[in-house]
């Protein structure tokens, strides 16, 4: 009896420690999520890649050049994007227009919303990513163009802009 109290003691324990240690982490969770809300929108690890496979795990070109024939694919992880906190939910809600620019800046073409993210969750998201692709099949002839992407925060009504130089061979 006395072994099995003291195990049930050590088990009871171990929980307490682990619950204590949940608690902790998700309150450090949160003060990121306040750091987050009250700092500027923006993009970080923006580029142009031969392939994405996941967050964080991509091959950027070594140059911006694309094949006429190829495409234009492009990762980005969304900083900074406001979470909102009701009751035991978190929730992020953002969109992305983007745009293929001359290299004088006048659009070419436009795709407005053309990613809406919106997610609820009973726990907090701390890291984003995105990508973007264009198929450029022989209609953008060869040449210097830019690329813009515009990051819209629904629930904080901010928004971070991001244009960037490529070649078309």
């Amino acid at each position: 009896m006395k072994r099995l109290f003291c195990l049930a003691f050590l088990i009871a324990l171990a929980a307490s420690l682990s619950l204590a240690q949940d608690n902790r982490i998700l309150e450090l969770k949160e003060k990121i999520i306040e750091i987050q809300n009250t700092s500027e929108l923006g993009f970080r690890h923006f580029n142009f890649c031969s392939n994405i496979i996941g967050f964080g795990s991509y091959v950027p070109l070594a140059k911006p050049v694309l094949d006429k024939n190829g495409e234009l694919l492009v990762y980005y992880e969304p900083v900074n994007v406001f979470t909102s906190k009701k009751e035991d939910l978190y929730e992020i809600w953002y969109a992305q227009d983007m745009a293929l620019l001359n290299s004088n800046g006048e659009v070419l073409q436009e795709w407005p919303n053309v990613l809406n993210f919106h997610y609820t969750t009973k726990t907090p998201v701390m890291d984003l990513y995105a990508q973007n692709s264009v198929t450029l099949g022989g209609q953008v002839p060869p040449g210097d163009y830019q690329f813009r992407a515009v990051l819209k925060d629904k629930l904080s009504g901010k928004s971070a802009v991001k244009v960037v130089d490529f070649e078309v061979r």
